[in-house]
This record gives C-alpha cells, sequence and structure tokens, in this order.
C-alpha cells in the first residue's frame, strides 16, 4: 500500500467514526445548511450563478452512512426548473438517471445506497455534479469512498466540456491538504456546513 493509499485509508476511517455520531436532527440541519449555502453562494459567486442559470440537469446524489444530504438542495434544483439525477453503479461504471420524486423513485441498490431505476441520461447532458466526499481541502481536492466511480466518470470528459463539480461537505470533512494521486479529479467549487 503506497503511502497515498494508506493517508486515503486513514482519513476514510476517521471521518466514517465522525459520522457515525451525527444524529438525525443534525443531519436534518446540515441538509438545510447546505441549500442555504448553495443558495449564498449564487448570489456572491457570478460565475457560478451563471452555470447555475444556464443548467438543465444537476446530479444530486441520496445520501448514504452519515453522508451530508442534499435533499433540500436536490428540491430547490426542482424549484428552479433543473431536472435532478442520481447516481447508480453497474460494476466499475456510473452513471446517472432522472429523479422527479425520489420519495417514490428510489430503491435500494448496490452497497445499500438509495438508487433509481429509470433510463440512464447521457453523460454530457449533467450539467452540474453535487459530489460527496469523505473529505475536501480548499482547493477542491477529496478523498472519496475509496470506490472511484466518480472520477472514472468525469475522467470521461474532455477537460473543456465536463460539468462544474461542487464537492459538499460538513465542517469536520474540511481538512487543510488530502492526499491526492494524479488520477483524482478535483472539485471546481467546495461548499462546507
Amino acid at each position: 500500500m503506497s503511502d497515498i493509499s494508506y493517508e486515503k485509508a486513514r482519513i476514510r476511517a476517521q471521518i466514517r467514526e465522525q459520522r457515525k455520531l451525527l444524529g438525525e436532527e443534525e443531519l436534518k440541519r446540515a441538509d438545510a445548511d447546505l441549500e442555504a449555502e448553495f443558495e449564498l453562494a449564487l448570489k456572491q459567486d457570478i460565475f457560478l450563478k451563471n452555470r447555475f442559470e444556464k443548467a438543465e440537469t444537476v446530479a444530486v446524489y441520496a445520501a448514504f452512512g452519515g453522508e451530508l444530504p442534499c435533499d433540500a438542495l436536490a428540491k430547490f434544483c426542482r424549484k428552479n426548473k433543473k431536472k435532478t439525477v442520481y447516481p447508480v453503479t453497474d460494476g466499475d461504471d456510473m452513471y446517472f438517471c432522472e429523479v422527479k420524486d425520489p420519495s417514490k423513485e428510489l430503491h435500494k441498490g448496490r452497497f445499500g445506497i438509495m438508487e433509481p431505476s429509470s433510463k440512464a441520461v447521457p453523460n454530457d447532458s449533467v450539467d452540474i455534479v453535487i459530489m460527496p466526499g469523505i473529505a475536501y481541502d480548499e482547493e477542491g481536492g477529496r478523498v472519496g469512498m475509496g470506490g472511484g466511480f466518480y472520477d472514472r466518470w468525469i475522467s470521461s470528459f474532455d477537460e473543456d466540456k465536463r460539468p462544474l463539480l461542487i464537492g459538499v461537505c460538513m465542517q469536520f470533512q474540511m481538512m487543510t491538504k488530502v492526499p491526492c494521486e494524479a488520477s483524482d479529479i478535483f472539485a471546481d467549487v467546495v461548499l462546507c456546513v
């Protein structure tokens, strides 16, 4: 195991333990805080505002294992006439499917994570990706769950055609510098609540 792999494994174990301590009320508050932070960022960052206004499709996720929920943010996107898509994993691949009503359209999938079963949307139709992560740094460096699904999916794009990547996390997941390898994809924006 390389030093970087070892360090990522150590960070994953540490953050997973901290996430186990989060109660339902804390996660609900964090969900609302993320929506508020996103709305504030839209007001303060003209680049983000322009990208959001032009976006037709926003990829979100169903939180799992103490991840920062983005349900309120997904609802905000739909309220602003954006199509929301959720990830599905298949072997080593990941794709996204549209979801209009998460309470009716998501079911327990691989790894126990809630997934849709609708038809996949084309990769290039996704304009913005809200990415969960174990840890982030201010440069956009990210330690994910370890499966590499987001990194592989994003690396399928030409650099100038990839969607805007927004990393989301809670304060305890923000680090000065996360260990990164050449294959790791950085977030364009990180929102921390």
